[in-house]
């Protein structure tokens, strides 16, 4: 399990990866030396409870503790932004993450807009972030 997840999350990515591609979006992977290394997707949520419009969510984001660094998390949000921007023109882009990775999506214009203790599990606090 990556570092800033929670196990009680694993499940829950499980259930993600087996929905149809119709209904979950698209997702991508970053392959080194055959071997997936990050992976991420988008999706068009309805409004909800940060929201009050329709939205392209980010989903299940993560490139592999030993590759952070490498500048593999800037290519697969600048890939997941242009597929959002391409998808769905005009559409809010947002993104839910921790304490953890907030301020690497600060670098590319998010901005958080509500945050909750614990969200993700104990120690992981949710930032809900939008980009602006």
């Amino acid at each position: 399990m990556p570092l800033y997840f929670a196990q009680e999350e694993l499940p829950l990515f499980d259930a993600f990866l087996d929905r149809d591609a119709t209904v979950r979006g698209p997702y991508s992977l970053i392959l080194k030396h055959n071997e997936i290394v990050g992976c991420g997707g988008i999706a068009l949520n309805e409004p909800g409870k940060y929201t009050n419009e329709p939205h392209v969510i980010m989903t299940w984001g993560m490139v592999d503790n030993k590759h952070h660094k490498e500048g593999l998390g800037k290519q697969l949000l600048l890939h997941r932004i242009q597929q959002a921007q391409e998808h769905y023109p005009g559409i809010k882009i947002a993104l839910g993450t921790t304490q953890h990775t907030y301020p690497f999506f600060e670098k590319y214009g998010f901005k958080t807009v509500a945050y909750e203790k614990d969200h993700w599990g104990k120690d992981l606090d949710l930032y809900q972030m939008e980009l602006l």
